[in-house]
């Protein structure tokens, strides 16, 4: 199919963990001719087995101390989404 038609139109690699087609990296991808490579739902299984370790954790550990150095604190979390922007923005539609 790659050599048929990549030269005609862009070619899409849909790679599942766990699906029929064995996953490939995108440089493989693209030296077989494919111009995009998506991977939707590789961030939901990756969350998904992180929170099956963070709950076991939690639940044997009763608390999130043996996890604190996997996650962001509240200043980070904040950070990270941008609050203190938000709030700066905010400000001036005070008063």
């Amino acid at each position: 199919a790659c050599t048929r038609f990549a030269a005609r139109t862009p070619l899409l690699a849909n790679m599942v963990e766990g699906g029929k087609t064995p996953l490939h990296d995108a440089a493989w991808l693209q030296a077989r001719g494919f111009r995009i490579a998506i991977f939707p739902g590789g961030t939901v299984r990756a969350v998904a087995h992180t929170l099956q370790g963070y709950y076991a954790s939690l639940r044997s550990h009763g608390s999130t101390v043996p996890w604190r150095e996997r996650m962001l604190d509240f200043d980070g979390l904040n950070a990270l989404i941008g609050t203190p922007a938000l709030l700066a923005q905010g400000k001036q539609y005070e008063g």
